[in-house]
């Protein structure tokens, strides 16, 4: 085979696989491939002739192009990942090498520039940070905690740290004094935490936890907590002070749960700190646990458990396309209780699948009576459930309403993947929709949504909450939203709570919004839909 054809095979190859460009010895484009343009959004036309500066993005320093060109006008090679912008001012990531070709005298007569585009791998590598870390505070968060404790063996100290009337500090100075508040506390606590073998996570809300793993440690926590955590002069932050409740726990098994039970008997008891003990689950605990569960068992028996609705709007139009159908019981006195009171208690009851079948069957007569779309929350646990399956396809198969949307929260509970894929066949072959909700909390796997033929991901409040003061929140926001719009799924906000966040979120391209601006769960009288 001779040379020629060689060549122009290899650059075939190339230029299948690369981005490629030549540029004379001054740095002017002299060739561009069919993917260099594809990519860039440019014309060959309007490359050639001109620099690669066509393509810089503000936010690459001057630093980077200067040790570029100085590195490759002395005859060597460069590499290095940039980061550039696309004619319609998008961005896209490039893996970029620049080789000087030179004639036999070492002059350099052209650059050769060989790029990869990587934004795929770039945009995970983010996803992934903004997962694992509390916006905020950029600290670990309750995800990598979980990570973190899943495989340990070896006896640990966990310290919970409660900030002291949070609610009480938004309240008085504002929600954004709140979280800066919280930002500085994580850089304070950092300062006190130097050892190695002792990391600081951000929980939800106003809690941290600090996790020490060296045994030899534990006194010396120990005394921090005492003599520095419960100071409230050492937390003195734009002259507010801050206070704790902390609770504590050792051991090597639920760690989390056994220093959260520290924290509440901490509070209960206002003595500003608790190590648990077994003592902890006594008999005013499982008395409180019973009571609710008669409280949903009587609630049950009785009819007395009820589907409240929440408007879901289209971003453009603000029409309320679907409402949400979320779970009440009505107590004895006719009081309302929300699912979040009781549902723990619940779901570890028999009576757990009847509560849920009740809730289907109403929200499916007022889908049918009101013509309107109605979303269901469903649990692993009931998917899980071979009767509530039967159930579900029987109510399907008469259904003769709008579509039904099956909200699943993706979670650690989650133990074999393949029992929700086979709901999701089966439930679209009705018609219904699948929607992954509570999507960013910090578990959710962006490949689940593809397996789950997802048509909604129902983006997490703690991302939707934070889009006004958080720049973090909203970039994960945006990469959620370009993701979904490439797969063809529509996202849903949650947590609207005003014209300034719903303002954002469709300014970064929701499709549906939800929250107490456009209307709070209400029974079905409340919204006509009987």
């Amino acid at each position: 085979m001779n040379s020629e054809l060689l060549l122009s095979q290899y650059k075939s190859a190339v230029d299948a696989s690369s981005i490629f460009s030549k540029t004379d010895a001054n740095g002017v484009i002299t060739y561009v491939n069919d993917l260099f343009c594809k990519i860039s959004g440019y014309a060959k036309e309007e490359l050639i002739g001109r620099s690669h500066s066509i393509l810089r993005h503000p936010d690459m320093p001057n630093s980077l192009y200067k040790s570029l060109w100085e590195t490759i006008s002395a005859g060597k090679m460069w590499q290095n990942v940039i980061k550039n912008r696309k004619k319609d001012g998008s961005s896209y990531y490039v893996n970029s090498i620049i080789y000087p070709i030179k004639d036999d005298d070492g002059k350099i007569l052209e650059y050769i520039s060989i790029r990869q585009d990587i934004t795929e791998i770039i945009q995970n590598k983010k996803l992934l940070d903004l997962y694992s870390k509390d916006p905020l505070t950029n600290l670990p968060n309750r995800h990598k905690l979980l990570e973190k404790l899943k495989s340990n063996t070896k006896e640990l100290m966990s310290i919970v740290l409660d900030i002291k009337d949070i609610s009480l500090i938004n309240e008085l100075y504002g929600e954004n004094i709140g979280d800066t508040i919280l930002a500085k506390i994580a850089l304070k606590l950092k300062d006190y935490i130097t050892n190695e073998g002792v990391a600081l996570y951000k929980l939800h809300s106003d809690q941290y936890l600090i996790l020490v793993e060296d045994k030899t440690l534990f006194s010396k926590y120990e005394s921090l907590i005492e003599f520095t955590f419960l100071a409230e002069d050492n937390f003195i932050i734009d002259d507010i002070i801050v206070g704790f409740n902390i609770g504590v726990a050792y051991g090597s098994q639920e760690l989390l749960i056994k220093s959260s039970l520290a924290l509440k008997e901490a509070k209960k008891r206002n003595c500003g700190f608790y190590i648990y003990d077994n003592s902890i689950n006594t008999k005013n605990v499982n008395q409180e646990n019973l009571n609710k569960l008669n409280t949903f068992r009587d609630a049950l028996i009785n009819n007395r458990v009820e589907p409240f609705f929440q408007p879901i709007v289209d971003s453009k139009s603000e029409k309320i396309v679907k409402y949400e159908s979320l779970a009440r019981i009505k107590d004895k006195d006719g009081n309302i209780i929300e699912v979040s009171n009781f549902l723990n208690i619940a779901r570890k009851s028999s009576f757990f699948e009847n509560f849920t079948r009740q809730i289907i069957q109403k929200s499916f007569a007022v889908s049918s009576s009101s013509n309107q779309e109605i979303a269901i929350n469903l649990t692993y646990e009931n998917i899980n459930s071979a009767q509530l399956l039967k159930y579900i396809e029987n109510r399907l198969k008469i259904h003769n309403g709008p579509k039904i949307t099956f909200e699943i929260l993706e979670s650690e509970e989650i133990a074999n993947y393949a029992v929700l894929e086979n709901f999701v066949l089966m439930v679209k072959k009705y018609g219904s929709h699948i929607a992954i909700d509570d999507f960013g909390s910090g578990y959710s796997n962006f490949a689940h949504l593809l397996k789950f033929k997802a048509d909604f991901i129902k983006i997490d409040g703690s991302i939707i909450s934070k889009l006004e003061s958080d720049e973090n929140s909203r970039m994960l926001l945006s990469i959620i939203i370009s993701y979904a719009a490439a797969n063809n799924i529509k996202t849903v906000a949650e947590y609207i709570s005003s014209v300034e966040i719903a303002n954002i979120a469709k300014n970064l391209g929701v499709d549906l919004l939800q929250g107490y601006h456009y209307g709070k769960a209400q029974n079905a009288e409340y919204y006509n839909l009987t």
